[in-house]
Formats: C-alpha cells, structure tokens, sequence
C-alpha cells in the first residue's frame, strides 16, 4: 500500500485539494490520443481528492462523474487540507 505522503511530504486525505504537476507516462502510455490530450489539459491544475482507493492511490473526477483517474500520492501537491 502506498503512503498518503505527496511530492513534499504533506500527508494526502480524502477531500484535500492537489496540485497536479504532470501526468505520469504509466497513466498515459495505453489511452488514445483524446483521452491523453484530456488528461494532458489537467498538468498543473488544482482537484479534489475524492477518494483514496485500498492501495493508495489518489482518485480524482467529479461528483457527477465518479472516478475518472487516479495516481500516487507522490505525484502531487497539497494545496489545500479540508
């Protein structure tokens, strides 16, 4: 299981918005080009933590959406705590 620990050593909860600094190439590498180009528009924006799975890793989407993504804790950066 991965630590809730982001790129600055912050602890990550459920609710906390992050900084997304860059997409990492094993979420990209299988995904065609418009679902890259999409998830490429997200680099350097602020989300929602919406949940942290059984392994650790950070969901982000939207309410109305559910789960879109997910990456590790380490490769984002708490903004803000809630």
């Amino acid at each position: 299981m991965l630590e809730p620990i982001d790129a600055h050593g912050t602890v990550v909860a459920p609710g906390d918005k992050v900084r997304i600094p860059r997409l990492p190439e094993w979420l990209l590498h299988d995904l065609p080009a418009q679902e890259v180009a999409r998830l490429r528009d997200l680099e350097g924006s602020v989300m929602q933590v919406l949940e942290i799975d059984e392994f650790g890793y950070l969901w982000f989407g939207t309410n109305d959406q559910g789960r879109w993504f997910c990456l590790r804790p380490e490769e984002v950066e708490v903004v803000a705590a809630t």
